[in-house]
């Protein structure tokens, strides 16, 4: 989903309200990512399991929040975001607008802004505002984030940026400039500082006069 300029200018706070079989169908599709993810196989239990998981709750708590914001019940629906937080270490304000089909891998994650279908995040990290107030549809000085993107281990999108569909952010990447579609993102390979012979042998490291 590239998003279109006139699009990328509504707020999420503007869009119509969801229908409570519209909001049903979007928990379904993010309880359905978490399935394919631990293999499409298992029991009743483990499937209870999956469902009694933080990221799973925190997905199921915002559906509803956000179902109650978008029709007008925004008091209500920022107690649920507080009570959804607290419990699960997961921030996702009612104000934030996600497709369908989002994953989480572990807690905690904010995610704050527009994103689109199939979004992955594996954990520790997020989406959120950077120094700029400007709008681009995500909210002040939020990100709009397209179709399909993943977002690594501590991964993290800051500020007014679109990222495109298909877009990869490698572990512990920062990003705070727009991000092409099906692009990669990666940070800067580990450097090896020392090995284990270098450790045995600390003499053979100092200096001779």
């Amino acid at each position: 989903m590239e998003v279109p300029v006139a699009e990328a200018l509504i707020s999420p706070n503007d869009e119509p309200p969801l229908s409570w079989a519209e909001t049903r169908a979007l928990m379904r599709s993010d309880f359905q990512r978490t399935v394919e993810s631990m293999g499409n196989e298992g029991s009743a239990l483990k499937r209870l399991f999956w469902r009694l998981l933080p990221t799973s709750q925190a997905l199921f708590w915002h559906r509803i929040s956000r179902h109650l914001f978008l029709r007008g019940w925004r008091n209500t629906a920022w107690v649920i975001f507080l009570v959804n937080t607290y419990l699960t270490r997961i921030e996702i304000a009612p104000t934030t607008s996600i497709g369908a089909g989002c994953f989480l891998g572990h807690a905690p994650v904010v995610l704050c802004g527009r994103i689109g279908r199939r979004f992955t995040l594996y954990g520790y990290g997020g989406l959120g505002g950077g120094m700029e107030s400007r709008d681009i549809g995500g909210g002040s000085g939020l990100p709009v984030v397209g179709d399909d993107v993943l977002m690594a281990i501590r991964a993290m999108v800051l500020g007014p940026v679109r990222i495109g569909d298909g877009a990869r952010i490698g572990p512990s990447c920062t990003v705070t400039r727009d991000v092409a579609a099906r692009a990669v993102v990666a940070s800067a390979p580990p450097r090896t500082l020392s090995t284990a012979a270098a450790a045995d042998h600390p003499a053979s490291n100092q200096e001779q006069p």
